[in-house]
């Protein structure tokens, strides 16, 4: 089993922060990574920021550190959705999979990486979840715009996605200490004063609760949940892409992983996008894609000692 990584836009800045993560890895780490990547795109990125580089048949050294690669020529639609759709592939018969920053363009529905697995695999219920060192935060919606998400966050949607990240989170062996489940409207609601959105998460919490034993409380004003996190391990989930995300970001920057949940196999990816502006200038910032691929990589060796061990029994 390998951490699959799909090598994302080829004008975007996920190849500079992979191979600079790469350079502080050690060969241990290394061995665990495959990266699915047109030959073109890394030597511009490798030239870019001048670093010595040698090719070979099964992967690229850089300044010493061998990053196996699957060398791809033939294009599906972009780059980085013929690295995704190989990569797919290849986790569903056991592996992680970790997705360099694209664009939307770059889809053939122009649709983000979640909206294409949730329309992939028929799975409307998938989750946009988002891990850090101090804080853990789930999206029940994420690109929708603002005048359709009364529409769109019903009672059956919140619970289906939050019922599936639980489920996953325990499925993983991730510890929860407590779910605090964020209002639709400011202050969720004024008990109706601001609207009745809000009761449907009431409804949908009241029906998840006898499923698990962890407290799961709601709903709280969005704009003071943070202050009632006790622990790393407390989940803060947000209705929407905004509410959610900017907290995240303004806690811990980039360092995280965007992580889906619900999927046949775990996929991770950077708490970033394609920077465009920075492409080719040596500038992009590693920091995240090198906490979120160690991620990935202690999940690849967790499920993989699972497996192990289920076949020693």
């Amino acid at each position: 089993m390998k951490v699959y990584i799909s090598q994302g836009h080829e004008k975007g800045i996920g190849l500079e922060v992979l191979f600079k993560t790469c350079l502080l890895m050690s060969k241990e780490e290394l061995s665990h990574l495959k990266l699915l990547a047109f030959r073109q795109s890394i030597v511009d990125t490798l030239k870019a920021l001048k670093l010595p580089y040698k090719m070979f048949n099964d992967g690229v050294e850089i300044s010493g550190a061998f990053l196996s690669v699957h060398w791809l020529s033939e294009v599906s639609f972009s780059q980085s959705f013929t690295s995704l759709e190989i990569g797919m592939r290849l986790c569903e018969a056991g592996g992680v999979l970790y997705t360099l920053p694209t664009s939307k363009d770059q889809f053939p529905a122009a649709a983000g990486h979640t909206e294409y697995f949730r329309s992939f695999y028929k799975k409307p219920e998938l989750g946009m979840f988002f891990s850090s060192p101090r804080l853990r935060v789930l999206l029940l919606s994420d690109h929708v715009a603002v005048r359709k998400l009364s529409e769109e966050l019903t009672e059956d949607l919140i619970h289906s996605r939050l019922n599936q990240a639980l489920a996953t989170l325990g499925e993983w062996k991730w510890k929860v200490d407590r779910v605090l489940v964020s209002g639709f409207n400011p202050h969720s609601g004024e008990g109706g004063l601001i609207g009745d959105e809000d009761d449907r998460v009431t409804a949908a919490i009241t029906r998840l609760k006898p499923k698990f034993k962890f407290d799961i409380l709601g709903p709280l004003p969005g704009d003071t949940m943070l202050m009632e996190q006790r622990s790393p391990e407390d989940l803060l989930v947000y209705l929407f892409h905004d509410q959610g995300l900017g907290v995240f970001k303004s806690v811990q920057g980039f360092i995280g992983s965007n992580i889906t949940l619900g999927l046949p196999y775990p996929r991770l990816s950077p708490d970033h996008g394609t920077s465009f502006g920075l492409y080719g200038k040596n500038l992009a910032d590693h920091r995240g894609c090198s906490y979120s691929l160690r991620e990935a990589i202690g999940m690849l060796k967790r499920f993989t000692h699972g497996k192990n061990s289920g076949h020693q029994s």
